[in-house]
């Protein structure tokens, strides 16, 4: 029996909805309105907290990241082009801080090498699956891993994926589709397919 796991289901917003509430949020931050601030930084903190710590390797500089990207919500919200999502935004910000913060530290790959036996996904807890999953896409070159995160995890678009990470379309589907087969052969190794 062939089962095919996902670290977290792809979610579906009524985007329209949502935008059109968080493109007002951003207008009254732009008058500096705290509270809508403050909303915005509760629907978009673990979002970006997911993107950045599959970025960086190091946790306190992907908090440090997401901090910037708020800080940058509060000071640039009027730069802000209602033409485009609030999220594509945010992450567009968060994606900058990151990659910022590799060139830096020179870090383009931490991801520690996975040496575990053979294992079959039936006998696997959820939890140890995710813990599996997390290596593997942390293992990812960056381009990769930020582009899988974006799509396979948020459940971005291709056109906003290629608008946050700044990729052609022809870029994101490539590095989605050398992620996908990474990650997938991976699992083969631990007998999951």
């Amino acid at each position: 029996m062939q089962r095919i796991f996902y670290l977290h289901p792809r979610r579906t917003y009524n985007r329209q909805m949502n935008d059109k509430n968080d493109i007002e949020l951003v207008a009254l931050t732009a008058q500096r309105d705290e509270k809508a601030f403050a909303e915005l930084v509760a629907r978009y903190r673990g979002r970006l907290q997911r993107l950045a710590y599959c970025i960086l390797p190091d946790h306190a500089a992907a908090d440090d990241a997401v901090q910037e990207t708020f800080i940058r919500l509060w000071t640039h919200a009027r730069r802000y082009n209602p033409q485009h999502s609030v999220s594509t935004w945010l992450y567009t910000i968060c994606c900058r801080r990151c990659y910022d913060e590799l060139r830096r530290h020179r870090r383009l790959r931490a991801a520690l090498p996975l040496s575990e036996p053979a294992v079959q996904a039936d006998a696997m807890e959820a939890a140890e699956l995710a813990w599996l999953l997390r290596g593997i896409i942390s293992g990812l070159p960056p381009k990769q891993r930020v582009v899988y995160q974006l799509r396979e995890v948020e459940g971005l678009t291709a056109e906003e994926t290629a608008l946050a990470v700044r990729q052609s379309l022809d870029q994101v589907k490539a590095n989605l589709w050398a992620a996908r087969n990474t990650v997938r052969e991976k699992l083969k190794r631990y007998g999951i397919q």
